[in-house]
């Protein structure tokens, strides 16, 4: 029979693709779903929850599942019960795929074991990268688990070998008198001695030892006599180590009974042990630090998919206000023009009426305008309509920021107007920053446009902006100043004069979660997802700040990066799919 060596079916094991089961009631899913993952991953598919739960019973196992949550028999949430309860499949890590989800749906499957959540409509590049995300832990937590458990069987193994060695060790045991002199010795203490037990009868333990040993033992019986308590130490033995143990005994006359092993070989084993439990140690940190990376890289793809799906509702927004926007200010145009001619029609009935009918009638026709107030009605009416097409003119705008701001049909990399986007930024978040701050902009005249994706860099700004207001208690200052300089690169400032940054914290500001907001008030994640987006462009993002006075950060990109964007091009291009 053939017996392959674990390493070797470790490395064979490494190198099959991984295997994905999808749990779907719906066969349209299913084949949607297979579509991605084809060619990257051994695919699996199950039309309902039962049918999951044997196929994830079989060998090979499934890497992981994305199980659909709302199926007919029996829910996703009743399959992750059973897999989590199943000691073969309760490592297999979950992805619910929901079309609804709500703060209680996902707090429900995360605490019934979920690794994640994805909603429907399925994105081709999100969906690939939760997987592989997830397979990556996966298969870290594998070499954890491996790495431990070949660390505790060596333990075990070491432990086991220590107790071998002092079973079958050398140990000295004899009964002296306080003075040293030998009452009993046995065999083996009396071999340490090249002698017999008979032969030492009635000598001094203390003549037979080397001085620097004998010298500690007769210290240690000394103080057992004195005491009348046990007594342990270590000593040495020329190039030996032995633990001596001395126990009173009572009665009279008074002696003692000392125990002495060999401890040489478990000094070494212990030593050895410790360096392995610190091996393990620095193991285990490690793995922690890549798993807080990879909570740390899970939470910035979700606020991007965040940021990305805001951008697509302010682009639609933008988009179905157009059309209605637009007849409605041709009506009033044209309402305008309508409302011109009657009133010249009614002026020339004036002018004709006044001298062709009897005065009687005039006055009371100028009676019926007078009770009307057609004099105001003519004078307010067109007033009116001017203030509906100024009213309209500002909502054009504000659609039009909208559409900036979200960039539509320009997510990928381009040539923008750096200009164009704090403006489009500053008339989004205005109502937030309009009653405590006065915005004074420095632009620089000749700045170049600068090849970047700038839905992303209006993000950044919009951070940005928002801590700076967020900074000033009531009435304050934000100064927005841009340049460039000749290495090709160009700069944008933000200033405030609010409360400012300590120095302790000026160090934490990029790490994520960490904020210093009151609780409720952030989330710890803008500046962090600011400084991946400018470190994404190739720049980078500094602050200052004194207590008291305000804060600055400076932001310094590349005007034109597009070799190093070329493969971020299609990236973006996957990631809007």
């Amino acid at each position: 029979m053939l017996v392959i060596p674990e390493s070797e079916q470790a490395r064979a094991a490494d190198t099959r693709r991984p295997t994905i089961l999808v749990v779907d009631d719906s066969r349209i899913n299913l084949k949607g779903v297979s579509r991605m993952l084809e060619g990257r991953f051994d695919v699996l598919t199950a039309e309902s929850g039962p049918l999951a739960l044997e196929i994830a019973a079989r060998k090979p196992r499934p890497d992981l599942i994305l199980l659909d949550v709302m199926m007919p028999e029996m829910d996703g949430y009743e399959v992750i019960q059973r897999l989590r309860a199943n000691p073969l499949t309760s490592d297999i890590p979950v992805i619910f795929v929901t079309a609804r989800v709500n703060d209680e749906d996902e707090q429900r499957g995360l605490s019934l074991g979920a690794a994640d959540y994805i909603t429907k409509p399925l994105s081709a590049a999100i969906l690939l990268a939760r997987v592989q995300n997830h397979l990556k832990f996966k298969q870290a937590q594998d070499v954890l688990r491996t790495h431990n458990a070949t660390l505790e069987s060596r333990v075990m193994e070491r432990t086991e070998t220590l107790g071998a060695i002092l079973d079958s060790a050398d140990q000295l045991i004899a009964m002296i008198t306080p003075e040293g002199a030998l009452m009993a010795i046995n065999r083996i203490g009396a071999g340490e001695f090249g002698a017999t037990p008979a032969e030492l009868a009635g000598k001094n333990l203390f003549d037979l030892l080397p001085p620097e040993f004998g010298i500690a033992v007769s210290d240690q019986i000394a103080e057992v006599v004195n005491t009348g308590r046990t007594s342990e130490i270590d000593a040495a033995k020329q190039d030996r180590t032995f633990h001596v143990t001395v126990y009173p005994v009572p009665g009279h006359p008074p002696r003692v009974v000392v125990y002495a092993s060999d401890v040489t070989d478990r000094v070494a084993a212990e030593v050895e042990l410790r360096k392995e439990r610190e091996q393990l140690a620095t193991s285990l940190a490690h793995q922690r630090g890549l798993n807080h990376k990879l909570e740390d890289a899970q939470n910035q793809l979700l606020q991007s998919e965040k940021m990305a799906s805001l951008g697509q509702l302010a682009a639609g927004v933008a988009h179905e206000l157009n059309n209605p926007i637009g007849f409605v200010r041709s009506n009033v145009t044209t309402l305008e023009g309508y409302l011109k001619g009657l009133f010249e029609i009614i002026a020339a009935y004036d002018t004709k009426t006044r001298d062709a009918l009897p005065p009687a009638d005039v006055a009371d026709l100028a009676d019926i305008k007078a009770q009307d107030d057609f004099e105001f009605i003519h004078e307010d009416i067109f007033q009116l309509l001017s203030e509906s097409k100024d009213g309209l003119t500002r909502v054009q705008e504000i659609v039009q920021n909208l559409k900036d701001f979200s960039r539509v049909g320009g997510a990928g990399w381009g040539w923008a107007d750096l200009h164009a986007c704090i403006d489009s930024t500053l008339n989004i978040i205005w109502n937030e920053i309009k009653y405590k701050c006065t915005v004074v902009k420095h632009y620089d005249p000749t700045l170049p446009q600068v090849y970047c994706i700038a839905s992303q860099l209006n993000q950044v700004f919009m951070n940005l902006l928002v801590n700076a207001a967020h900074a000033i208690p009531e009435k304050g200052e934000i100064v927005i100043s841009t340049d460039h300089s000749v290495d090709g690169c160009v700069r944008i400032r933000i200033a405030d004069n609010g409360v400012g940054i300590p120095e302790e914290n000026l160090q934490r500001l990029f790490e994520p979660f960490f904020t210093t907001k009151p609780i409720g008030k952030g989330t710890g994640l803008g500046l962090s997802i600011a400084y991946g987006i400018i470190g994404k462009h190739h720049g980078n993002i500094e602050v200052s700040s004194i207590v008291g006075q305000g804060t600055t950060f400076t932001v310094t990109l590349p005007i034109d990066k597009a070799a190093d964007a070329d493969g971020a091009t299609a990236e973006a291009a996957g990631a809007s799919a």
